[in-house]
């Protein structure tokens, strides 16, 4: 259910907040160069707001000298303690809203960031992401914690004010590290009002759509992009004549920790771009069409089961899976696993347009859906149930992935035996000709699986590629 739907709220075109879905996060992030080009309204001065406390803390680390037992190291560890902000529903935790943050494990590697910044001649941080180019261990989840983190309070009032113009009840959240004091050199608690989300019992923060992007702009790649194409004399120099395009991390990390001057450089060529964030128009990496799209196809495609059995359950779930491969085979939902340039999208695309129409029609039945739960030795892309006694696992896998076949073979097989079901759905999705001709034989390898294991793995194939409109639209 999407914040708008919850809430009743009719949105119009000039608004500008995204709407998430407030059981699955959406893998869309905070980019704080973004804020940084553009504050407006509550946001003006949140950028600095950020810098001023990463400034801070990297004096503290400066005065450390490294010395992990100094008082200003362990002062600065202690700040660095960044919960995942779930508010947002925002992230990699498909299986909900609720991620692992930035905990003490990885403080510790931004403070050893921020004192290879210093050894690497950094005097002041302009942006924080720059320590990122650094090393390892800080994706663009992270960077967009640490940033709602620090701007908590603009975040909130931002919701706020959504949320009184369109009557959506709010209640008194209280936060232990709500908001940096620069002359206190501490957390302040803060209490604000927010909408509470039915589903986990946790306030709604909102963000506005013009600070979201899939990856932050100041990145590994990007830095590598412009040394390759404005530092290369230099490139072929210290890495012989075989430098390319691409190269391995530890390479990109290795040249921003020698030349301050290239990040320096690169800092400032990319304060000239005008940035972008991410296109909710052509919404490129089917990060929210699905939801859409499905939604409507389960309204007009409606389906009432009355489940009092396993056999019931067993056959409603065989319904909702064929729905899915009817609605990408003869409703045009392939449209929403290709690209405009004509070229498929990932494995993770399709998982959410899966989970679109098994989510829809799952709630309209009192089924329980999980995204992704773990299930002891793995996580399977989705477990439905009903009751604890009732459960189903589904798998679907793009017939290009390299590990196909092991998903079929090893992965289902482990997943059904952690969770004690023999119940499982195979559903493979084919891109090309050459995807079907894999398939060949698939029905021969579900069967000598189920032979081996007893299982019940049913295998549906999923023809996805792009063909002539039929009659019915989405």
């Amino acid at each position: 259910m999407r914040f708008s739907d919850e809430f009743q709220i009719i949105r119009v075109p000039e608004e500008d907040w995204f709407d998430p879905v407030l059981t699955f996060d959406a893998r869309l992030f905070i980019d704080p160069f973004l804020l940084y080009a553009s504050e407006t309204g509550h946001f003006v001065g949140s950028h600095q707001e950020v810098i001023t406390f990463f400034n801070s803390v990297f004096k503290m680390i400066a005065k450390s000298q490294g010395d992990g037992s100094s008082i200003y190291w362990r002062r600065a560890l202690a700040l660095l303690q960044f919960p995942e902000v779930e508010e947002l529903c925002l992230g990699y935790t498909d299986a909900g809203t609720r991620g692992t943050g930035t905990g003490y494990g990885l403080g510790r590697v931004i403070t050893g960031l921020l004192w290879d910044a210093v050894r690497a001649g950094l005097r002041e941080i302009r942006h924080f992401e720059e320590i990122c180019i650094l090393g390892e261990g800080i994706g663009a989840d992270r960077i967009s914690d640490i940033t709602a983190n620090i701007t908590r309070r603009q975040l909130a009032l931002y919701t706020g004010e959504i949320c009184k113009l369109n009557k959506v009840p709010l209640y008194t959240a209280r936060y232990s590290r709500g908001y940096y004091s620069e002359t206190k050199q501490r957390w302040m608690p803060l209490k604000v009002n927010l909408p509470r989300n039915p589903y986990n019992g946790r306030p709604i923060l909102l963000v506005p759509r013009d600070y979201l992007r899939a990856l932050p702009t100041i990145n590994h790649d990007d830095f590598w992009e412009y040394c390759y194409d404005n530092e290369n004399e230099t490139l072929r120099t210290e890495y012989s004549a075989d430098v390319t395009r691409h190269v391995e991390k530890k390479v990109i990390i290795t040249v921003a920790r020698r030349h301050a001057e290239f990040r320096s450089n690169y800092i400032q060529a990319v304060e000239k771009r005008h940035p972008e964030p991410y296109d909710f128009e052509r919404d490129p990496m089917g990060m929210v069409a699905w939801y859409e799209g499905t939604r409507e196809y389960c309204r007009r495609q409606k389906l009432s089961f009355v489940i009092s059995s396993r056999n019931d359950f067993d056959e409603a779930v065989d319904k909702m899976v064929s729905e899915f491969r009817h609605y990408v085979e003869k409703n045009d939902g392939w449209r929403l696993l290709w690209n405009d340039n004509n070229t498929p999208r990932s494995e993770s695309a399709a998982q959410r347009l899966f989970l679109g129409i098994i989510k829809h029609y799952c709630k309209a039945n009192d089924i329980d859906i999980s995204r992704e739960a773990n299930v002891g030795r793995g996580a399977v892309d989705f477990k439905v149930s009903q009751g604890y006694q009732i459960r189903t696992l589904l798998e679907l896998k793009l017939v290009k992935n390299t590990k196909f076949w092991n998903g079929l073979e090893k992965q289902l097989p482990t997943y059904q035996e952690a969770e004690g079901t023999d119940a499982g759905y195979f559903v493979a999705v084919a891109y090309s000709q050459a995807d079907l001709r894999k398939l060949g034989g698939i029905q021969t390898r579900v069967n000598k699986v189920n032979k081996a294991t007893g299982y019940k793995i049913k295998c549906v194939i999923v023809n996805a590629l792009p063909h002539p409109s039929s009659a019915s639209k989405l």
